[in-house]
């Protein structure tokens, strides 16, 4: 009792505010301590990589029914500006690889310490599911050695159609200062709109393909959003490591997080001919690896 009075008398608004997020710290930690050790006192983040326009909010409202899991549909910052100037940082052959893994794991540590050592605190397991930690993959996975990934993916034409909708690569600071955009000008400038966000689809797709084959493949699960099915979800679960009922995932297999509320587009299936064969060109060849009909 005395300790809750301290705690009461002393907390801060942030101390607050992690105690309704993750709970009461079971120990003692600080950045230092976690740093001292190479955060192996970190068990098994979880960091869900993907394109966004996954379900990616949907994730995080399912395995926040864990309590050994502290779950974030996105961190704050939700680092997106830092994704997209990342991405261009790591087309810069001019910089070395060491100082660009500084610097990148810098900013991200920057911006989720407090997030870890509460984790850690808490003693419950970091998940976000946020796809604009996309860029930061490599140096996360070298950050925690015993962090895990989840790679959603989802049909090629249902993105570019959410993005079509959502104005990307209109004249937007969306667009400016979030969404990545290919390096060949010439290329580039005469793309129509379902090209780039097709591009979008493949650049993006592809940088976490190349990044699955430079890790341990027991460290990732892909998983196919168009088969939200009972099955796969009982199987992401125990890949996770969490025990969520089959009944839980069940009842909440038919509620949507984070629909699509603005925009008109028509779907995929009547599209014009030459806009689905701009796609095919673009995504034709992981949309067959993940099985998709274009």
């Amino acid at each position: 009792m005395n300790k809750f009075i301290d705690f009461f008398k002393n907390a801060d608004k942030r101390q607050w505010y992690w105690l309704w997020e993750m709970g009461v710290s079971k120990r003692k930690a600080n950045i230092y301590k976690l740093r001292s050790n190479d955060f192996l006192d970190l068990k098994r983040p979880v960091f869900f990589l993907s394109t966004g326009r996954t379900g990616t909010k949907w994730f995080a409202k399912l395995l926040k029914k864990a309590p050994n899991l502290s779950v974030f549909h996105a961190g704050v910052p939700d680092l997106a500006i830092q994704n997209k100037e990342i991405y261009n940082l790591l087309q810069n052959d001019e910089i070395s690889k060491n100082l660009q893994d500084k610097f990148i794991k810098e900013i991200f540590l920057s911006a989720r310490e407090e997030y870890l050592i509460y984790s850690y605190k808490t003693q419950k397991r970091f998940v976000e599911t946020n796809n604009q930690l996309l860029f930061f993959a490599p140096v996360i996975a070298k950050l925690f050695p015993q962090s895990i990934f989840v790679h959603l993916y989802r049909h090629p034409g249902e993105f570019v159609r959410s993005g079509m909708r959502r104005g990307w690569y209109d004249d937007n600071d969306f667009t400016k200062f979030k969404l990545i955009k290919s390096n060949k000008t010439e290329i580039w400038n005469n793309f129509s709109k379902t090209e780039k966000i097709s591009w979008l689809w493949t650049e993006t797709n592809q940088f976490i393909e190349d990044f699955k084959l430079s890790i341990d493949s027991k460290r990732v699960f892909s998983f196919n959003f168009n088969e939200l099915t009972i099955e796969r979800l009982l199987k992401l679960n125990n890949f996770i490591g969490t025990n969520i009922s089959e009944k839980y995932i069940q009842k909440q297999i038919s509620k949507k997080a984070n629909v699509q509320q603005v925009g008109e587009y028509h779907t995929y299936d009547k599209w014009r001919e030459i806009e689905k064969e701009q796609l095919r060109r673009i995504c034709g060849d992981l949309a067959n690896k993940y099985g998709y009909t274009l």
